[in-house]
């Protein structure tokens, strides 16, 4: 297990962290989420989208030059991005940030999921970019997938559908879009959910895999959205997803963004793995999880744990601990524990932590700040790489902090 921390002139926090910027653990290296940053946390090119792109995808490149290993090397990209301004100009934004982005995309490229977030750890931090590179034979025995029937970016992108490497498949963020990147069945929810998953199978199935392989699922809903039923987006497409799966249920996180495209409500990227002795992991009392009884807490498949998101909620389905997000994050990570526990691991074989927490402005970095804190109060042998967003909301009114996890023995 090789960790790669701050050295020198890397970017790196504010305050210290127990956090590495990358992690490899044999054959996949784990970058956590590349910050524009100098050595003493201090935000560089506040403000300027197109620098602070290319900051992040330099440092990005650096972490993977020291396991020797290049953009052409990853397999999964995840871009989380702020902008505040009008859902019609959007499009252009994101469209203005990718053509740096090409820059660095190698063809054919990773899988890829991009989304509008509420903002960063630090006030003036527009963009955050993580990813999963590949060394070693696994490396050379890939295969790309790229359905004949899927939808496509505005712009001309190399970006893939899906890879397959050995027993795992990865796929990218699939949104209710035409060929042309023009969102479909606008204002029906269940069409678009529905539309999407009709996305995820033809990748999954030309890789030669099925929903009862999917062992994680990130559902990225937009905030503040309801159904004219009552009903939040984020259940509705909890209860759509249940549809699809017959067999052992996968992992969920959800959690409430903008989207890329007026008219979208929702983008989903999977993680599947075909493995006959796949187990779930089950720690949940009834109440204390935002996700239908259905979804499974953990999933353990060819020797890798995927724990889905924890938060503090009770058995009442209220937030516990209300207002106070330390004390939340440390329920949140308890109960990753206790989900890793069911397979005999512990928060020390974690190599991939993904934070997603509520904070105003004035208050981020000292959220972010406090999680960090619990986390190495709690598992001070643990340096996974993180990924720390800031979303607009959590499922659940009051929460704060949402954790998941991947973890290897």
């Amino acid at each position: 297990r090789d960790h790669i921390y701050p050295a020198g002139e890397d970017w790196n926090w504010r305050l210290e962290t127990p956090f590495a910027h990358c992690i490899g653990v044999g054959d996949q290296v784990f970058v956590g989420g590349q910050q524009s940053l100098n050595a003493a946390g201090k935000v560089l090119d506040a403000g300027n989208i197109a620098s602070q792109t290319r900051n992040v995808f330099e440092n990005m490149n650096s972490g993977l030059a020291r396991f020797g290993l290049g953009f052409a090397d990853l397999v999964r990209i995840n871009t989380y991005y702020v902008f505040d301004g009008a859902d019609e100009d959007a499009t252009q934004y994101w469209e203005d940030m990718t053509r740096i982005r090409l820059e660095y995309f190698p063809d054919p490229g990773p899988v890829g999921t991009a989304v509008r977030v509420k903002g960063m750890p630090y006030d003036g931090q527009l963009i955050q970019i993580e990813g999963v590179a590949l060394r070693g034979e696994t490396r050379s025995n890939r295969q790309r997938i790229m359905p004949a029937e899927s939808w496509d970016w505005s712009i001309a992108l190399p970006l893939s559908q899906g890879w397959r490497v050995g027993e795992q498949i990865f796929v990218g963020g699939q949104i209710s879009a035409d060929a042309q990147g023009k969102s479909v069945h606008v204002g029906d929810l269940a069409a678009q959910t529905r539309n999407i998953y009709k996305f995820i199978g033809n990748v999954l199935g030309d890789a030669g895999a099925s929903f009862d392989d999917v062992v994680h699922l990130k559902v990225c809903f937009k905030h503040d959205s309801w159904e004219p039923s009552g009903q939040s987006f984020a259940d509705r497409i909890m209860d759509v997803t249940t549809e699809y799966f017959s067999g052992p249920f996968p992992v969920l996180t959800a959690f409430g963004v903008d989207l890329l495209y007026p008219g979208l409500d929702l983008e989903i990227d999977a993680m599947a793995i075909v493995d006959p002795a796949r187990r779930t992991l089950q720690k949940s009392v009834p109440g204390e999880r935002y996700q239908p009884d259905d979804f499974s807490d953990g999933v353990s498949a060819a020797g890798e744990i995927y724990v889905g998101g924890q938060t503090a909620l009770g058995a009442d389905g209220a937030a516990l601990a209300a207002g106070d997000i330390g004390a939340q994050s440390r329920i949140a990570f308890e109960r990753l524990a206790a989900v890793l526990a069911a397979d005999g691991a512990t928060l020390d074989d974690v190599v991939k932590l993904n934070l997603f927490f509520v904070a105003d402005d004035a208050g981020s970095a000292e959220a972010f700040h406090a999680v960090s804190a619990v986390w190495a109060d709690m598992a001070p042998g643990a340096h996974p790489a993180m990924t720390p967003v800031r979303v607009h909301e959590l499922v659940r009114d009051g929460l704060l902090v949402q954790a998941d996890c991947i973890a290897l023995k």
